[in-house]
């Protein structure tokens, strides 16, 4: 088997490389392959922690796993999101609730990632059939009824260097949220544990063995008591952070069937037909990015509430964001 090492393979650690290329070959025979010499990267042995440039050409002897064209598909899914930005690195769409990023393990249904992948093969920006390891992946996830912004890259350097920003704090997400109640501006730190049995998580104040720190900023824009208007920075990312860590302060997300008042989501339910959690993910800025995305800037990128959103925060605050 011989591979000629292209853009979006380079940087890759040899190991990693072949774990993600040769998916139905167990990691065994991969290692033991790796040790006799029976990988060889322009025509020495490879070693398992060397990183692959463009234009290597590995030679693979023993191993066999079914041709890439076989392990692809072709997405065909109806691609339902709004492109908020796009140029030839980075793809920006506006998710809407009652769509997963990922696939679960039940992984029935489409994901918005299907949706960018067909989106991206439709317009020839991306063919599955031409790629060795890469598919375009997102930085960034959102609850199933979470709705906003998602980032996906759509080339390996483009990943790398978002992910390099993403655990450096340089990539900034803002949410607008409504929740119950008022809540002093400033920024709250906790730690958080989930539940995998019932998918719900639950915060404290005290460390333990399973938690997770957490950490968000708010900013009240408008309140009127009974509800507020706020501006969301996450500091961190984990599942279900903000709407988990904000109910343990006594300020649900209105909307939110997880961790938010009942009474409270039967009159939105009722009233506006909002039936997911008030949790909208607006605003992304590009911090001092470098790399193949040097180019960006500080660039900030937005989106306006969508209908439904702008209806129910006119109505509860009586004023035009």
């Amino acid at each position: 088997m011989r591979i000629e090492i292209g853009p979006n393979e380079q940087g890759q650690r040899l190991d990693k490389f072949l774990r993600k290329y040769l998916k139905d070959v167990p990691l065994s025979a991969i290692f033991k392959a790796l040790r006799k010499g029976d990988v060889r990267v322009n025509g020495a042995k490879g070693k398992e922690k060397m990183f692959l440039q463009e234009g290597d050409v590995l030679e693979i002897k023993y191993l066999y796993s079914k041709s890439p064209e076989e392990k692809k598909v072709v997405f065909d899914v109806e691609p339902e999101f709004k492109v908020t930005f796009e140029d030839d690195n980075i793809l920006m769409v506006e998710k809407w609730p009652g769509i997963l990023v990922h696939k679960d393990q039940e992984g029935k249904d489409p994901t918005l990632t299907d949706q960018v992948l067909s989106y991206l093969f439709r317009k020839g920006a991306y063919d599955p059939k031409l790629e060795k390891t890469f598919s375009p992946s997102p930085v960034n996830r959102l609850d199933r009824n979470t709705s906003g912004i998602v980032i996906y890259a759509k080339n390996y350097e483009a990943l790398k260097t978002l992910n390099e920003m993403m655990r450096d704090g340089r990539i900034v997400k803002n949410y607008i949220a409504i929740v119950k109640g008022r809540i002093a501006d400033g920024e709250y730190r906790a730690y958080i544990e989930k539940r995998e049995d019932n998918n719900v998580s639950s915060v404290s104040d005290t460390p333990g063995p399973m938690k997770k720190e957490i950490a968000m900023t708010v900013k009240t824009m408008e309140s009127t008591g009974q509800y507020s208007l706020v501006e969301l920075n996450l500091l961190t990312g984990r599942s279900h952070q903000l709407r988990a860590h904000l109910a343990s302060l006594g300020n649900p997300i209105i909307g939110d069937k997880k961790y938010g008042v009942k009474e409270i989501n039967n009159f939105l339910s009722n009233k506006y037909d909002l039936n997911f959690q008030y949790l909208y993910a607006f605003k992304v800025t590009f911090k001092n990015p470098d790399g193949v995305l040097e180019y960006l800037g500080n660039k900030v990128v937005a989106e306006k509430l969508p209908p439904i959103l702008k209806k129910v925060k006119n109505d509860l605050f009586k004023f035009d964001l």
